[in-house]
């Protein structure tokens, strides 16, 4: 496994057929270990790799998530509905494709924006939004939108906060602006406790706000390990949004990290792939899980193996399926999997090749 793994280098080093040679008697604790935290893994390779879930950020509430910390939920960037909007707003959004050229109100100015932010031109978006407050101080739909446009504008998270801050001044009741800066509290240095009380009071002002509920699931979930409370916000959002995978992906995180309840967490990743089919994290946590319960991994290979149909560059699926070979004692199969991953870009799986003398 790779990042939060421990270092598997001792195994394979000065071997010539590291899986057929290796005493497994004498590693199948150190495997079992690498294994039982794969979901772990998996959840926190597609995070890093996705980059963008928490970034993305408006007023609609559809969600969009990867994975291995528990997956936040996204909604759409700003060029899409706006439901939350108040009548005022909504008539100013429904104008944005009437761009006047040479604004000169507060509502021209804030159309054009909205415009720019669209076609991602975020440093002119933010412009107009300031132009539209000049002539429209209290409009606090320019503030929100102007944070949306720095928080997808190299993630200046900072200033985000200070104008979704400022729209929460205008109109206390703004939901959204609330989830949004919980969002960027939890991208931004971790700050955890921050982003739940934003979440908690937008869930205040919007009871049914799902993806607030999700959102704040995965910061219990990192902030010391709160895995009983980030459950319970995972059952909250799934009362209220049935066929959220996400939800169901991440409580089946909390399941098998936190409380090494494998049976549960399958029965979880089951429903996340149940509503969302081609959800390749979902099998890849699947295999990790039922190798360390009871090392099932037989199963565990099946699961890797569905991941990599769905994600056939799937580099970390094939680094942990030649680890589960190893297990069942398929040294030729193991290591030609680990050379599939070194092949694929995985450094892991190119170190331990190359400590023990092997190509790829």
């Amino acid at each position: 496994m790779k990042d939060t793994f421990i270092n598997m280098e001792h195994i394979f080093i000065n071997m010539d057929n590291p899986f057929i040679d290796i005493d497994y008697n004498t590693i199948i604790g150190t495997l079992s270990f690498l294994v039982s935290i794969g979901a772990f893994y998996f959840a926190y390779k597609a995070n890093q790799k996705s980059g963008q879930m928490l970034k993305k950020i408006s007023d609609d509430t559809n969600s969009i998530k990867e994975t291995l910390k528990p997956q936040p939920s996204e909604t759409p960037s700003t060029n899409q509905s706006h439901t939350e909007l108040n009548q005022e707003e909504k008539r100013i959004i429904e104008e944005s494709d009437k761009l006047n050229t040479n604004p000169q109100t507060a509502e021209e100015w804030f159309s054009k924006g909205f415009a720019t932010q669209t076609n991602k031109d975020y440093e002119k978006a933010i412009e107009c939004y300031q132009k539209a407050i000049e002539l429209k101080p209290n409009l606090a739909a320019a503030y929100y939108n102007m944070g949306l446009a720095y928080s997808d504008w190299n993630g200046q998270y900072e200033k985000s906060i200070e104008c979704w801050q400022k729209a929460i001044e205008l109109k206390p009741d703004y939901a959204e602006a609330y989830y949004n800066m919980g969002n960027a509290y939890r991208d931004w240095k971790g700050q955890y406790k921050k982003a739940i009380e934003c979440y908690q009071k937008a869930i205040e002002h919007k009871p049914d706000y799902a993806e607030a509920d999700n959102n704040m699931g995965a910061a219990y979930y990192a902030w010391d390990g709160q895995y009983e409370k980030a459950i319970e916000c995972y059952r909250k959002t799934i009362e209220l949004k049935p066929d959220d995978a996400s939800a169901y992906f991440n409580m089946g995180i909390a399941y098998q990290i936190g409380m090494q309840e494998y049976e549960k967490a399958i029965e979880c990743y089951e429903k996340a792939i149940e509503y969302k089919p081609d959800y390749v994290e979902a099998y890849g946590n699947m295999g990790a899980a039922y190798y360390a319960w009871d090392g099932q991994y037989e199963k565990a290979i099946e699961y890797y193996k569905k991941a990599i149909e769905l994600k056939p560059d799937y580099a970390e699926a094939y680094y942990n399926m030649g680890l589960a070979y190893g297990q069942k004692s398929s040294g030729k199969e193991g290591i030609e999997f680990i050379k599939k991953a070194a092949q694929l870009g995985d450094e892991d799986a190119k170190e331990l090749l190359k400590k023990s003398g092997k190509s790829w």
